[in-house]
């Protein structure tokens, strides 16, 4: 076992003790169903690409950069990610509150001090100014369909990463275009912010965890598949697929310890049976996004 791996391990162990005392309040997350089906990018584009393109059977996601900025990559633009669709979600609006400093922000996802740099706020910036595009390819040459958009619209926020305790007069904003915010409201699935923020650092956890939960979401009946469709989906694919079960294998069982999901590799496939939901405290209800189309609103 790794040393990251015995870390993941201990904090897990850790929040599983407490949550039997009740001394870990419910942390709710959410993210939207695209980015459970189809996770970004897991580091860093080599020769920063215009676009990158992921696909399925039946879905194909592309997302275009900014032409000053990269393609979001990594377990920093994932974070960020779930952070933008909770505020949307929780708080019924398109105005993201990014606080009056950096410090301030990595606080909101978790991250202490030290331990975040400045690739947090650099794939902040990329999320927000790229746009996605996704296309549902059901075979039937008569039918287009699918959704692209912007992420944001506007954005005015400053973050000294070098001094993370310098201030802005004001707090910094992002304003969501109204597409990608009503989207991400009717179509998120929660996660439970205390495993999320265990995995803060691995790619692969947070989207095998993030996928688990929302093909457990209102799950009725035991499904099963080849495991490498699932290795597929989570952009692992061109790895050799003992490593990838090992790996896959090792992350399930820590996310057992919080959530008992009861899913399984055997004999070459992987079975995901129906689970208690990621998130078995109460969910704030869904009332009216209320929508802001300036940065000054």
């Amino acid at each position: 076992m790794t040393m990251t791996n015995r870390s993941s391990l201990l904090k897990l162990t850790d929040l599983v003790t407490q949550k039997h005392f009740d001394e870990v309040p419910e942390d709710i997350a959410f993210c939207s169903n695209i980015f459970m089906v189809f996770g970004l990018p897991g580091h860093k584009l080599k020769d920063n690409p215009a676009f990158w393109t992921k696909k399925s059977s039946s879905y194909e996601l592309t997302i275009t950069r900014n032409k000053k900025f990269e393609v979001p990559a990594g377990c920093y633009a994932r974070m960020n990610q779930i952070f933008i669709d909770t505020e949307v979600r929780t708080k019924n609006t398109n105005v993201i509150d990014v606080g009056h400093s950096f410090r301030d922000y990595a606080h909101k996802l978790g991250y202490k001090d030290g331990k975040a740099n400045k690739e947090l706020a650099k794939q902040l910036v990329n999320y927000v100014t790229c746009s996605i595009e996704l296309n549902i390819t059901d075979h039937n040459p008569n039918r287009i369909a699918g959704v692209q958009t912007m992420i944001a619209e506007a954005w005015d926020f400053f973050f000294d990463v070098p001094n993370p305790d310098q201030l802005t007069m004001a707090k910094g904003k992002i304003i969501l275009s109204e597409k990608y915010a009503k989207y991400i409201h009717n179509h998120s699935v929660p996660l439970d912010m205390n495993v999320v923020r265990c995995f803060k650092r691995n790619p692969l956890a947070l989207d095998f965890y993030r996928f688990l939960a929302y093909r457990n979401n209102e799950l009725n009946k035991p499904i099963s598949f080849p495991d490498r469709l699932l290795f597929e989906q989570l952009g692992v694919g061109h790895e050799v697929h003992k490593v990838t079960r090992s790996r896959l294998r090792t992350i399930l069982k820590f996310i057992q310890l919080y959530w008992p999901v009861q899913a399984k590799f055997e004999d070459g496939f992987f079975e995901l049976q129906p689970s208690p939901p990621a998130v078995q405290a109460r969910i704030p209800s869904k009332s009216p996004l209320a929508i802001i189309n300036n940065i000054s609103g």
